[in-house]
């Protein structure tokens, strides 16, 4: 039997039958730690990850009982909770396909790159370890709701040695246009929450001609187009591709465009 399974640092969070025995579950996590030496805790996901503050609820199955690890990926570093703070590994190649475009499209000049719903600051460094390496400069933005991942993130652009490059804004992002006055961004980056609200409103606000825009959807291709299509009230020329599957026959896509 294939369980369903997500690799943060050297946690693994497995998804198991409704109906398995907590027996079954320890074996199968035993087998698990045997046949994967880096990993030192089997964590089960109990409920799904809901809510603003985008949590998870666990249960310690076998191994070391902890939350707390460190995920290597892109070069980068992140010290983070897995039960408090949301982190998905499976976004690691969609981080480094948007720092790779963002590179590319900044000039010279200190561009400002907004991300919101920033988490532990994956995106945001990502994309700062990318820049300071191609030599280009830039003002991030790590905007997030969580208080305790907004802590971690303080602790990952140290780690990351990215402190000339990201700051953290914290709170609703929402609010941001109260927050930060007159700002206008070059590059906004939208790794939303699965939320009716799409939040373009506040991404529009921070913008200004030209202006691109990489934001995350959910459902079919078309309600995808059409939610944005219905926010926005101008002709704009929109790319769109697949970003994974979060459910049987709803998928993420990345839609990114320019205003």
């Amino acid at each position: 039997m294939k369980i369903p399974c997500d690799i943060i640092g050297d946690i693994a969070i497995l998804k198991f039958p409704f109906d398995m025995k907590a027996k079954e579950k320890e074996k199968i996590g035993k087998r698990f730690l045997k046949e994967h030496k880096n990993i030192k805790t089997i964590l089960e996901k109990v409920e799904r990850i809901k809510g603003r503050l985008r949590k998870a609820k666990m249960r310690f199955v076998v191994g070391d009982d902890k939350r707390e690890t460190i995920h290597s990926e892109n070069g980068c570093k992140f010290f983070l909770n897995v039960e408090e703070t949301y982190f998905s590994s499976r976004l690691s190649n969609e981080r480094k396909l948007i720092a790779e475009d963002i590179v590319k499209k900044v000039t010279k000049k200190k561009n400002k790159i907004l991300v919101m719903f920033a988490g532990v600051a994956p995106f945001p460094i990502v994309i700062a370890k990318m820049l300071k390496k191609a030599g280009k400069k830039a003002e991030i933005i790590s905007n997030e709701i969580n208080k305790k991942a907004n802590k971690f993130a303080e602790k990952n652009i140290e780690l990351n040695k990215v402190e000339e490059y990201v700051k953290i804004v914290s709170g609703d992002a929402s609010k941001l246009p109260e927050k930060l006055k007159n700002y206008k961004a070059d590059f906004i980056v939208m790794p939303r929450p699965n939320l009716k609200k799409t939040f373009l409103d506040t991404a529009l606000k921070l913008s200004k001609k030209g202006t691109r825009i990489y934001y995350y959807g959910f459902g079919n291709k078309e309600e995808v187009l059409n939610e944005i299509k219905n926010e926005i009230d101008k002709k704009i020329k929109i790319k769109i591709r697949k970003a994974g599957e979060i459910a049987p026959y709803k998928c993420r896509w990345l839609a990114s465009f320019s205003v």
